[in-house]
C-alpha cells in the first residue's frame, strides 16, 4: 500500500502540514561534510540547486536561484551590492562591490550547471564576509541561511531551508528523540509540565501535567530560554539525568534521577460521551496512528465492545506525516483510494490505497474541522469524507494542498521542498480548495437553536455540489458558502454527538455527500 520514495539524492521525509507532508523514508546520515576556507561545508550550495533542479515541483532556472541567493548578502550588511557589470566586454559577469568599491568579478556558468553555480555562490559569501566585517562577525550558519532563503523564496511558498538547530528539532517533533518525555510550557519565571509521552521516563516515575520544573542536573530552569532547557533534559539514550519537580498546589519540591529513552511527543487525547469516543488529534508525527489505535481499542473496552460512534476532532490540526495520514485513514476504510500524489519527479507520482485491515470499517464517524485544518488533517477528512465513511462537520479548511519532501543537506540543516499535489478520492486536488464539511457550522453560535440550523443544512447545496469538475470560480463560490474560522465552537461537538445519536440524521448526511460523488464520478450521455 505505501511504497517508499525511490529518488537520487533520495528525499529523507515527506511532509504535509500547513507546513509540511511526509512519507516512511529514512532520514540521511546525520554526518557533517568538510567546511571550506569560507565556512561553509564543501559542495553545500551545490547539492541544495541539485536537489531543487531534480525534485521541485516545477523545471526552475539555476541561475534564478543562485543570483536570488547571493542577493540576500546585501540583506546582511547594505554596503555589499551584487548585480550584472553592464559591460558587454566582459560577457556574462558577476561583479561584487562593497561600500561602492569594486572587489571581485566572476563570470556566470551556463544555466543549469549546478556544480559551477554552488561553486560561485559560495565564492561568493566567501568573499562577502572577507569584505565586511559585519558578515565576518555573524556565525557562518547565518550566511547559509541568508543565502538559502533567497534560493526558496524564488520558489512557493512551503518551500524552505531550515538551519541545523532548527531541523534538529523538526526531526525530533516528528520522528522522536532521546529525552525524558515530556513538553513544556513558560510558567511565571519557571516552566509547566504540559504534557508528557505515554510509559515515558517522566511518567513513569510519577510526574504529572502541571508540575513545575524547578532544576536540570541542579541547574536551575528559571531565567533560561525554553529551547535550553529541552536541550538539557535530552541526550544520548540511557544516559541518566536528574530533576526537580513541584507539585502543582505545594511547596515541597522532590529530586527524580530518571533514565533517558527514545520517545515521540503525544498527538492523540481521547475522551468520551456516552458511548461516543472523541479523540484530539493535534498533529501527524511517527506515533500517531499507533497512538490512536491503542486509544480506539481502549475505548472500545470501556464501551464493553458497544461503541456507537467516533468524532476525529482535526480542528486547528496543522498536518504532518503523510504516511501517517494515510494509515489513520486507513483504520477506518475497507477498500480502494484514500490519496494519490502527482508532479514532475518519478518519485512525486504515488496512489494510496486501502490494505484491507481496518479496525473499524463500520463504526459511524464523525470529523472536525476548521480553517486551521490543513494537509495531513485534509487527507483524513476528505478521504473519509469522499468514501462515504464521515459526516464532516465545522468550516472549510485551510487549503494546504501540496507535498514537500525534507533534505539534508552537509551542514546538517534541511531543504523543505514542494514535490507533488494531492488528490481525493473523488478527483479533485486539496491545494487551496480544502475540504468544505458536509455540515458547515461557519457563522452560527453555540445555542440550541444554532444547533437546529446547522441540521437544516443537511444536504444543502454546499454539500451537493460536483466538486471535481469545480472550475476556480465555482470553488470561489463553494468556500465561501462556508468560510473557513479558527475558532472550535462548542457547536461543532454538539452536532457530532447529536449526528451519531441519531442513526436516520446520520444516514442522510452521510447519502447527501455520497450522492455528489457518485454525480462526480458518472459517465457523461450524450
Amino acid at each position: 500500500m505505501r511504497t517508499p520514495l525511490a529518488s537520487s539524492p533520495r528525499p529523507a521525509a515527506m511532509l504535509i502540514w500547513a507546513g509540511f507532508l511526509f512519507a516512511a523514508v529514512a532520514l540521511a546520515g546525520c554526518g557533517g561534510g568538510q567546511r571550506t576556507a569560507g565556512g561553509a561545508p564543501d559542495g553545500l550550495f551545490a547539492r541544495g540547486l541539485d536537489q531543487i533542479g531534480e525534485l521541485y515541483i516545477e523545471p526552475v532556472s539555476t541561475r534564478r536561484l543562485a543570483l536570488a541567493g547571493i542577493a540576500r548578502l546585501s540583506a546582511l550588511d547594505d554596503k555589499l551590492s551584487v548585480g550584472g557589470t553592464g559591460d558587454p566586454r566582459l560577457g556574462e559577469a558577476l561583479a561584487l562591490a562593497y561600500d561602492s568599491r569594486s572587489i571581485a568579478l566572476y563570470s556566470m556558468p551556463t544555466d543549469g550547471n549546478n556544480r559551477d553555480w554552488g561553486e560561485l555562490v559560495g565564492n561568493v559569501a566567501s568573499t562577502a564576509r572577507s569584505a565586511s566585517a559585519r558578515l565576518a562577525s555573524m556565525p557562518q550558519e547565518t550566511v547559509e541561511k541568508a543565502v538559502f532563503d533567497g534560493m526558496t523564496g524564488a520558489l512557493d511558498r512551503y518551500s524552505r531551508y531550515a538551519t541545523p538547530k532548527t531541523a534538529t528539532n523538526q526531526r525530533a517533533a516528528r520522528d522522536g528523540y532521546s529525552g525524558i518525555g515530556v513538553t513544556l510550557e513558560s510558567s511565571g519565571s519557571g516552566f509547566r509540565i504540559a504534557t508528557l509521552c505515554p510509559r515515558g521516563p517522566a511518567e513513569q516515575a510519577g510526574v504529572r501535567a502541571e508540575d513545575l520544573l524547578l532544576a536540570v542536573d541542579g541547574a536551575p530552569t528559571a531565567g533560561r530560554a525554553q529551547d535550553e532547557v529541552m536541550d538539557q533534559l535530552r541526550g544520548p539514550l540511557g544516559s541518566p539525568v536528574s530533576v526537580r519537580i513541584q507539585r502543582a498546589g505545594t511547596a515541597q519540591a522532590r529530586d527524580l534521577q530518571l533514565k533517558r529513552a527514545f520517545v515521540t511527543l503525544p498527538t492523540v487525547t481521547m475522551s468520551r460521551q456516552g458511548n461516543i469516543a472523541i479523540f484530539r488529534i493535534a498533529g501527524f508525527n511517527q506515533s500517531t496512528t499507533q497512538r490512536l489505535s491503542e486509544e480506539l481499542a481502549e475505548a472500545r473496552r470501556q464501551a464493553a465492545g458497544k461503541l456507537g460512534g467516533i468524532v476525529l476532532d482535526l480542528r486547528g490540526d496543522p498536518g504532518g506525516m503523510l504516511d501517517q495520514a494515510v494509515s489513520i485513514a486507513d483504520l477506518f476504510i475497507a477498500n480502494g483510494p484514500i490519496v494519490s500524489t502527482t508532479g514532475r519527479h518519478p518519485a512525486s507520482q504515488q496512489s494510496f490505497t486501502a490494505s484491507g485491515h481496518a479496525a473499524a470499517p463500520e463504526i459511524p464517524i464523525v470529523v472536525l474541522i476548521n480553517g486551521g485544518s490543513a494537509s495531513a488533517s485534509e487527507i483524513v477528512a476528505a478521504a473519509l469524507q469522499d468514501r462515504g465513511r464521515a459526516v464532516v462537520i465545522g468550516s472549510s479548511s485551510y487549503g494546504k494542498g501540496s507535498v514537500q519532501t525534507v533534505l539534508h543537506l552537509p551542514n546538517n540543516g534541511e531543504l523543505i521542498l514542494t514535490l507533488a499535489q494531492l488528490v481525493t478520492p473523488s478527483g479533485y486536488g486539496l491545494q487551496s480548495h480544502g475540504v468544505v464539511p458536509t455540515v458547515c457550522t461557519s457563522g452560527l453560535g453555540d445555542d440550541e437553536g444554532s444547533v437546529q440550523t446547522a441540521l437544516q443544512r443537511v444536504g444543502g447545496a454546499a454539500v451537493t455540489v460536483s466538486r471535481r469538475g469545480l472550475d476556480e470560480p465555482g470553488w470561489a463560490r463553494l468556500r465561501q458558502s462556508c468560510p473557513g474560522r479558527e475558532t472550535k465552537p462548542g457547536l461543532d461537538l454538539k452536532l457530532a454527538e447529536r449526528l451519531l445519536a441519531d442513526p436516520r440524521l446520520y444516514s442522510q448526511a452521510l447519502r447527501a455527500m455520497h450522492t455528489a460523488s457518485l454525480a462526480e464520478n458518472a459517465p457523461s450521455v450524450p
